[in-house]
């Protein structure tokens, strides 16, 4: 359901960066300028769930006599056929601060003796959704269904009372207390179930950036295996072909060298473990988000078409050197 035009309009203007511009400006307010965001929130969501709660500009008068114009909101809540006027106050430090609520007996009732929810003396309500307010999981909207579940469970009224009704008054109580109690402990699991969902995503996701990683080393370990197996076998010939010419009555040292063959294998190898180390680069830039995914797919693609080259290069130039072998 859509919020009232009336607290549409209040918001509106609240929100507003120059208040003049309305032909009817609010009167002065003292909630800073980035708390009225906050403030217009609260304001539509509660419209939202409760359609004919009012909100409206008004003087309040602190214990100390100061008066200041703060936002008031009434409305009235349905609690067993019996409707229970509500009277919400916006504080100067609100969001950071619980609202100030009063709740009006209806006609012909009391409160009930020693209500723990609701001062005897002022209406004020004092229920635990407020002494627990916290400014990013506490809203108006939230706040009056905390009292409809309580008051619904454990009526803050009664008719006129009767000395024979504290027995069942004070059953009334126990279980309202142990529903609530249960009810807050339940919310209570389902924060946590949420946190701890959080922490497995993470969780998750970290996984996967090691098993990347993993996938990644792997790769390259095998790489290296090729190169060292090839470099091994390059040693190896020229092991024989060095015992060859010394066993040679008129060898010369310069058969060992094929300049041109040995320097183009070592040039195939160098450029292929460089190529390696490009790409595991690029694997690290693109996890942490340094490198847009489409350059580097474009990267990748050219760096191993360059591989591809210089692997082939170097299978054709060990494969020239086994026929040259003795």
């Amino acid at each position: 359901m859509a919020p009232s035009q009336e607290i549409t309009a209040l918001v509106n203007q609240l929100m507003a960066s120059d208040p003049f511009m309305y032909s009817n400006p609010l009167p002065a307010l003292p909630y800073p300028y980035p708390n009225r965001h906050i403030i217009g929130n609260h304001l539509l969501s509660l419209s939202n769930s409760f359609p004919s709660f009012h909100a409206f500009p008004y003087p309040f008068v602190h214990n100390d006599g100061r008066s200041v114009t703060l936002i008031r909101i009434e409305g009235s809540i349905l609690i067993n056929n019996c409707t229970l006027a509500l009277s919400i106050w916006l504080l100067e430090t609100y969001p950071y601060a619980a609202p100030v609520v009063y709740l009006s007996p209806p006609k012909d009732m009391v409160l009930v003796p020693e209500y723990e929810y609701v001062n005897s003396s002022t209406g004020m309500v004092s229920i635990p959704y407020l002494t627990n307010w916290g400014t990013s999981a506490s809203s108006l909207a939230d706040l009056v269904k905390e009292m409809e579940m309580l008051f619904s469970v454990y009526h803050p009224f009664c008719s006129e009372y009767d000395p024979r009704d504290d027995l069942i008054l004070e059953i009334a109580k126990a279980i309202s207390k142990d529903i609530y109690g249960n009810e807050m402990e339940l919310k209570r699991l389902m924060q946590v179930q949420s946190v701890l969902e959080e922490k497995n995503n993470a969780l998750m996701l970290h996984l996967g950036e090691l098993e990347m990683e993993k996938d990644t080393l792997e790769e390259q370990s095998e790489m290296e295996m090729m190169n060292i197996n090839l470099m091994t076998s390059w040693l190896c010939e020229n092991e024989r072909r060095l015992k060859a010419v010394w066993t040679k009555d008129d060898g010369e040292i310069e058969e060992l060298f094929q300049i041109s063959d040995e320097k183009g294998v070592f040039d195939n190898v160098i450029a292929d473990r460089a190529i390696d180390d490009t790409i595991y680069a690029l694997d690290k830039a693109v996890q942490e988000g340094c490198v847009p995914f489409d350059a580097y797919l474009k990267s990748i693609r050219s760096l191993s078409r360059e591989q591809f080259f210089h692997r082939a290069m170097q299978r054709k130039q060990s494969r020239g050197r086994a026929r040259r072998s003795p």
